[in-house]
């Protein structure tokens, strides 16, 4: 017979694995370093972490398609596979052509990244689903620590061996950890969420939605939407993080730092809203978060200097919260049985705003920072509405 693996250990190799799947956010600091080199405004530089995200967003609903037909092991390798097949060429993408980042580094690793990390979610929340906030919450902070941890890093390597060359350092870096620890990602037994049920005081539904009958539901719209109206703030400024405070009178160093600070606050969302959200309840923690992120990204129009970094690192924290609450408030109203397919289809509409965002920034920061207030208000509004998961 064969032996189970331990439910913890598969926690640590998640979370270990997972945080390959941050490597979208470390595009702010190659942004600079990619204007000068390929000759890019604002607006072309942000690109490729604009279609990264897109296709991040995108092929998680493909990724939730692949563990219905395949072990998570297979999903989560070939994911990192693309995702790194996607760096390389990036690091080869000649100062001619810079149209083809947005292949390489937004196309090819936004869809491995998605694929693993979607993979990575769903699987922990049925190895926890008596902890659905606080494992989700954990594993996806392990992806937000990836701008904390690799920011410096990468800023030494673009320092130290240039653009393409930096590049490649970090492709060896996602290739160990990611095969490393995605070796070990398994499923739970069949009927073995029935051996940790949910606490009582967590509101679920009884039911195991389909995708095609998710869909055709009231609270997926609001769901849906409400994550859609969460990322604008963080899509806007983190690409542009570390110029835009240079241009708000920054030093390069504390710039870089500001970077790692946000990252920091990231990672501390991602962690601590699911786990208060266990207590408190999915919706006030979300509506606490659209308003943080609401007095933040407004403040963002006029100020600079050391309480742009506040902001920013406030902006940084909400984002993270979103990410992580969003996930387990999918799973208590459709079911964990479904939940890949079922967050991947959720997270349809930030990409819908991951797309939108490099044209508000086009038309200029002040504009593009008012739009996503007006989102955060309009974001609240709809949890709101959200009435509590069904029983029937």
């Amino acid at each position: 017979m064969k032996k189970e693996k331990n439910r913890y250990f598969i926690l640590v190799m998640a979370a270990v694995t997972n945080f390959c799947y941050g490597c979208g956010y470390i595009w702010t600091v190659f942004q600079t370093e990619a204007k000068s080199r390929f000759q890019l405004a604002d607006a072309e530089a942000n690109r490729p972490f604009s279609i990264f995200m897109a296709l991040f967003v995108i092929r998680n609903i493909l990724g939730g398609k692949l563990q219905q037909k395949f072990r998570s092991r297979t999903v989560v390798l070939a994911g990192n596979a693309l995702m790194c097949l996607g760096f390389l060429l990036t690091a080869l993408v000649p100062k001619e052509f810079p149209w083809i980042l947005n292949i390489t580094y937004g196309v090819l690793s936004g869809i491995g990244a998605g694929t693993a990390y979607n993979a990575l979610v769903a699987v922990v929340q049925k190895w926890f689903p008596d902890r659905r906030g606080l494992v989700t919450g954990i594993t996806i902070c392990s992806s937000g620590s990836a701008g904390l941890i690799m920011s410096p890093i990468c800023n030494q390597c673009i320092a130290v061996f240039g653009f393409s060359n930096a590049m490649l350092i970090v492709t060896l870096i996602y290739v160990v950890i990611g095969f490393g620890g995605g070796y070990f990602i398994d499923s739970p037994p069949e009927g073995y969420e029935k051996r940790y049920p949910q606490p009582s005081h967590v509101a679920v539904s009884s039911r195991q939605f389909m995708a095609s009958e998710m869909v055709h539901t009231r609270e997926y719209y609001l769901i849906a939407g409400a994550y859609m109206l969460a990322v604008p703030a963080y899509f806007l400024i983190n690409p542009m993080m570390k110029s835009l405070g240079l241009a708000r009178g920054l030093t390069e160093s504390v710039a870089v730092a500001g970077v790692m600070a946000a990252a920091v606050l990231n990672v501390a969302g991602r962690l601590l809203a699911p786990w208060i959200s266990d207590r408190t309840g999915r919706k006030p923690m979300l509506c606490a978060l659209f308003l943080v992120s609401l007095l933040s990204v407004t403040g963002l129009i006029w100020v600079g200097s050391g309480l742009f970094l506040l902001l920013v690192c406030c902006v940084a924290f909400a984002y993270g919260g979103f990410c992580a609450v969003f996930p387990v408030i999918t799973s208590d109203y459709f079911g964990s049985r479904n939940a890949g397919m079922n967050y991947g289809i959720v997270m349809i509409g930030t990409c819908i705003s991951s797309l939108l965002c490099p044209s508000l920034t086009s038309i200029g920061t002040g504009f593009s920072f008012g739009v996503a207030a007006v989102c955060c208000i309009a974001g609240s509004a709809l949890m709101i509405l959200l009435k509590k998961p069904g029983q029937a």
